[in-house]
């Protein structure tokens, strides 16, 4: 487990979305609470724990990009929920591994790599020029419900 690293935060991770880096932050922050819980060999359960945490974040997290995607219009909505069904089943094989009492290292490793590589830096950057384009001056999501019931931001 000693070659697994914590993951830092970078002003190259940001995706220039306030909202989405503060949540890409806290993701970050869950993930090393795993590795951390792997490397100083506490019991499994702790890292199952962990992860259980970052599973709900992370689904709380793309929630919200979804919702924004949804009420402007993203046109890559599909691709990118694709992705992100794809990482949360990767979190559940992880959850599964520990489970049966292993820590599978290649699982963690690949799921930092799809998470920061290539969700935050390609897939979610490109969502965020379209919100940035799109999203008027000021705005501040979730301080109320984007959907008037059509689905479509004001």
């Amino acid at each position: 487990m000693d070659h697994l690293k914590t993951i830092q935060w970078a002003d190259s991770l940001s995706v220039g979305v306030k909202l989405i880096d503060d949540e890409h932050k806290l993701l970050l922050s869950i993930f090393n609470d795993l590795i951390n819980a792997l490397r100083t060999d506490q019991p499994l359960g702790v890292a199952r724990r962990v992860v259980e945490e970052l599973a709900g974040y992370t689904m709380y997290h793309f929630a919200h990009e979804e919702e924004l995607m949804t009420a402007f219009r993203y046109p890559d909505f599909e691709d990118h929920h694709r992705q992100h069904e794809k990482l949360t089943s990767k979190l559940m094989e992880i959850d599964q591994s520990l489970a049966r009492g292993q820590g599978n290292v290649v699982e963690i490793a690949d799921f930092a790599n799809l998470l920061v590589n290539y969700h935050f830096l390609r897939t979610d950057t490109k969502m965020a020029e379209h919100l940035r384009a799109k999203m008027p001056s000021g705005y501040l999501p979730f301080e109320f419900s984007l959907d008037d019931g059509t689905g479509v931001a004001p």
